[in-house]
């Protein structure tokens, strides 16, 4: 079974790559902060903030800023943890207000598993084997109360992106998943998993011209501007006119225009 990005891949990802509020130098989302804000630790950290792009900054500065996993203390994680978690919208509250808001009140079991999951991504230099190399990992986050795939996958994203010898992997998230479904009718969904999506983002690196978090990127913003978060339902009023409105009318099998 292969699974192909199908007619998304003929988005226009050079807009789209640049048309997503998640990464905007005008906007700051404050929807996840006001969350992850409740376990006291970034608010200092974030007070001088003024952009979701300077967030994903100050997100590299304190991922880069240690050589060694070992170099960082359990609030150096803890803060990166609630930074991806807040950049990551309004769904990153989990943790945070869930069974007994488990990221406040447990925050030594937090700490001691954001540390070994960080530890298997400083010792990624190559992906051979997805089973052997990048599922432990990812596994490892969702050990994380309250941290499912929409969220362990922000946290492989942003660790691989920024940690210097480390192979990027991608974000998979509910709108990645809707999309890669959509644009592959004739496989059972339940089978698509996410390996599929980042192989099907990594056949299309060159092709593309993108790498595959810039892909993924493009796709979101994309998917931002016509569909609703949880589910392929076309928005009545996108905020950009754009001729790529077909071809999200085509993955929800809608003939209008």
């Amino acid at each position: 079974m292969k699974i192909s990005l199908g007619i998304i891949k003929e988005i226009d990802f050079n807009f789209w790559v640049n048309s997503n509020d998640f990464y905007s130098p005008d906007i700051l989302s404050t929807d996840g902060l006001n969350h992850t804000k409740k376990a006291g630790l970034i608010n200092d950290v974030i007070k001088t903030l003024n952009s979701n792009e300077e967030l994903i900054k100050l997100i590299e500065q304190r991922i880069t800023e240690k050589d060694s996993a070992s170099a960082y203390t359990d609030e150096d994680l803890l803060i990166i943890f609630d930074l991806i978690q807040g950049w990551g919208g309004r769904m990153g509250r989990n943790p945070y207000v869930f069974q007994n808001a488990p990221r406040i009140n447990k925050s030594e079991l937090f700490a001691s598993i954001y540390r070994e999951s960080v530890e298997m991504l400083y010792q990624l230099n190559v992906i051979e084997d997805y089973e052997k190399n990048i599922a432990p990992i990812k596994n490892k986050f969702e050990e994380l109360p309250q941290v499912g795939e929409s969220f362990s996958t922000k946290h492989l994203s942003f660790w691989s992106r920024f940690l210097k010898n480390c192979p990027e992997l991608v974000i998979y998230d509910s709108r990645m998943k809707n999309l890669i479904e959509a644009a592959n009718k004739d496989v059972d969904k339940t089978e698509i998993t996410y390996n599929d999506f980042y192989t099907a983002l990594k056949n299309n690196e060159n092709e593309l011209g993108l790498d595959i978090n810039n892909l993924e990127r493009a796709i979101f913003g994309f998917s931002l501007n016509y569909f609703l978060n949880d589910k392929l339902v076309l928005v009545e009023s996108p905020k950009i006119e754009h001729a790529d409105k077909a071809i999200a009318y085509k993955l929800t099998n809608d003939t209008k225009i």
